[in-house]
């Protein structure tokens, strides 16, 4: 069963089970009191008839008192005085007939009786007065009391039957104002189908839970249409950094099959540039499985093994110096020696390494780079500066993205694939860490990594 069913016979058995319920109450209610009315009238009568007669000294002054009691009685009612031998010495009669005949009783009764198919309310009261000695009946006609009860009855069957109807109609109305946001977000999903990711639902300006289900759906469309564009980036930016190495290599190869065979000259520098493409190609596969490594890896950092700052810090700045005689790495290290970062170490390596090698690649005549770290309560912060091409303020937002350049014709003037920052952050983020870049294009670039202390 559809779920909109579901809600619509649901919502129609509450309505119609909260409707009955009241009606049934009223109804008990009211028929109760109409009833306690009818004892109570009766009664008032009784009290005032014994009243009266407690007052006769005999039975000829309580036959002689038969115009009094007519004016103690009401309409649809009897009253009638029995003596202890069970014959009627008064009858005072509203169009009501007689229930039975005559009899004493010793003590008070109240019942409920049919005579030919007239309901009566009969109540019987012994007394004793004087000479006299026997009972106070009244019997009362409470036809149109069940009449009008049978009346309301019929009235809340019919309106239980119109209320099956219109709690149906409620309910559906109910389930389709409930489901109005489920289909629509069902008709924008059936559309994002069709036309791409670009649908979205629309939201209504009520703030509830269904306008939040549509602004959390909203969002999970944006960062999946936001993913599957940059998963479509990337996969262009590999295969044209694919190619290329590919397509040199083709060609050499080319070059040797047609002429190299016989030229010394031209089969050598051939297969070095051949194999200088190969390396790149290497470096570049290595990379990107470093990405996806760094992507995939589910292991607990926070059981790595701790990295001792100052000291790898010190053997990559003092390995770097060694490679790269011509420039000078000026470290500003201030903290103690002890001081840790809960990270691994071949992590950290690969971390610092793309960001000296970048500050290598891109520092043009001043060969300076300075390499600061310095520990708060708070965080670790490692900082790499270099005095090169710096970076221009609206792109450096782009930098991280993979194979992005700020060299917008690709060239390979610098090396690399464009894809070293992109590997810091994944990095960096694995540690809950944050990475900035601040430059001033010309003249510098500080590269910031920082860390939970």
């Amino acid at each position: 069963m559809r779920i909109k069913w579901k809600l619509t016979l649901w919502a129609t058995f509450l309505i119609l089970f909260l409707f009955l319920a009241y009606s049934l109450s009223q109804y008990v209610v009211i028929q109760n009191w109409a009833a306690n009315q009818e004892t109570k009238t009766v009664q008032k009568t009784m009290k005032e008839v014994t009243a009266y007669i407690d007052e006769m000294p005999s039975e000829q002054a309580i036959s002689e008192s038969a115009s009094y009691l007519e004016v103690l009685n009401e309409d649809d009612q009897t009253i009638r005085l029995i003596n202890d031998n069970d014959k009627t010495v008064v009858t005072i009669a509203d169009d009501a007939d007689e229930l039975r005949p005559p009899k004493h009783v010793t003590e008070k009764n109240l019942v409920k009786a049919n005579q030919e198919d007239d309901p009566l309310l009969i109540y019987k009261t012994p007394v004793e007065t004087g000479e006299f000695s026997g009972t106070v009946e009244i019997t009362r006609d409470i036809e149109d009391y069940e009449s009008l009860f049978e009346q309301i009855g019929m009235v809340v069957i019919i309106a239980g039957l119109a209320a099956v109807v219109l709690s149906f109609i409620g309910g559906r109305f109910i389930s389709s104002q409930l489901l109005k946001p489920i289909n629509s977000m069902i008709s924008t999903m059936k559309k994002v189908k069709e036309n791409g990711l670009k649908e979205r639902m629309p939201i209504k300006q009520k703030q509830d839970e269904m306008a939040e289900l549509g602004m959390m759906f909203n969002e999970l469309m944006d960062n999946l249409e936001t993913s599957f564009q940059q998963q479509q980036q990337f996969v262009e930016d590999a295969s044209h950094e694919l190619k290329t190495p590919l397509t040199i290599i083709h060609g050499h190869l080319s070059l040797i099959q047609r002429w190299g065979k016989d030229n010394p000259e031209v089969l050598e520098r051939s297969i070095q540039l051949s194999v200088n493409e190969t390396d790149r190609l290497t470096h570049l596969v290595s990379e990107l499985l470093t990405l996806t490594k760094g992507q995939n890896d589910s292991s607990d950092v926070s059981h790595m093994e701790s990295s001792q700052v100052k000291q790898k810090l010190e053997m990559l700045i003092e390995n770097y110096q060694l490679i790269h005689r011509e420039f000078e790495i000026r470290p500003h290290l201030d903290f103690d020696t002890g001081v840790t970062l809960k990270m691994s170490q071949n992590h950290f390596e690969r971390m610092m390494i793309i960001l000296l090698d970048n500050a290598i690649t891109y520092s043009e005549d001043d060969k300076v780079i300075d390499v600061r770290a310095r520990q708060t309560a708070e965080q670790l912060t490692i900082d790499v500066t270099d005095f090169g091409t710096g970076i221009p303020e609206a792109e450096i937002p782009f930098v991280f993205r993979r194979f992005y350049r700020v060299d917008k014709s690709r060239s390979r003037k610098h090396g690399g694939n464009g894809l070293g920052l992109a590997i810091v952050m994944d990095l960096v983020a694995m540690y809950n860490g944050t990475i900035d870049i601040d430059s001033r294009y010309g003249e510098w670039t500080t590269v910031t990594v920082t860390f939970p202390g």
